[in-house]
């Protein structure tokens, strides 16, 4: 009896623990079909598994795109309320390197880390609500003072390198650091495109007209 009600126990703790463990984000990829190209849908808190995952997914994309069209195009759509700022720049610049276009498409919203993803996008579309603020730090025991200094002064750095990386302006970043982590600053259409998190991209020009053939004369 005593053994069976540890064994409850043990089974009741790990249960609780498990609800307490951050879910992956739902990373799932859509091939060519018709004329819409290639899509990965990130849905969801980011955390650190969801980096293999992606990086895997957008092999399949960039491979599955290239024989689509001639120029590649995969779009990204988010709708994440953020999670890990480390994954979203590891992601994002996965996204970069591979010229994916991203999407937060009408009913969908981008928030926190989320918004890194949106801004590594070749192009980026909003039809969505986008909202931003500081990052929080991390949780993981430093209370010195100092320490938390020096964390957010990482932070800091590393996330505005990462803005100047993706061709952003310093404003964005400004504007980022000065919304609590606990508030969201909801951008609105203007200010999306300030920022420069709508960027739309022109399709491939048409190859030239010949005009029409010159014949000799009988």
């Amino acid at each position: 009896m005593q053994r069976l009600k540890i064994w409850r126990t043990s089974t009741l703790l790990l249960s609780a623990y498990a609800c307490f463990l951050p879910a992956a984000a739902s990373v799932v990829y859509r091939p060519a079909a018709g004329n819409r190209p290639p899509q990965i849908s990130i849905k969801g808190d980011l955390v650190q598994t969801d980096i293999e995952t992606f990086a895997t997914i957008a092999e399949t994309a960039r491979q599955d795109a290239a024989t689509f069209m001639p120029n590649g195009l995969v779009n990204v759509t988010l709708d994440s309320r953020g999670g890990n700022i480390w994954v979203a720049m590891s992601i994002g610049r996965i996204i970069r390197k591979y010229s994916f276009m991203t999407r937060v498409e009408v009913g969908a919203s981008c928030v926190s880390a989320c918004v890194y993803l949106l801004a590594a996008g070749e192009g980026r579309y909003v039809g969505g609500r986008v909202g931003i603020h500081r990052p929080y730090l991390p949780n993981d025991g430093v209370t010195s003072a100092r320490a938390k200094k020096a964390q957010y002064e990482g932070i800091n750095a590393q996330t505005r390198q990462y803005l100047e990386e993706m061709g952003l302006p310093k404003s964005l970043h400004e504007r980022m650091m000065r919304t609590p982590p606990d508030g969201v600053n909801w951008l609105s259409a203007q200010e999306l495109s300030a920022f420069g998190l709508t960027k739309m991209i022109p399709p491939p020009p048409k190859p030239a007209s010949l005009g029409p053939p010159v014949t000799g004369s009988p």
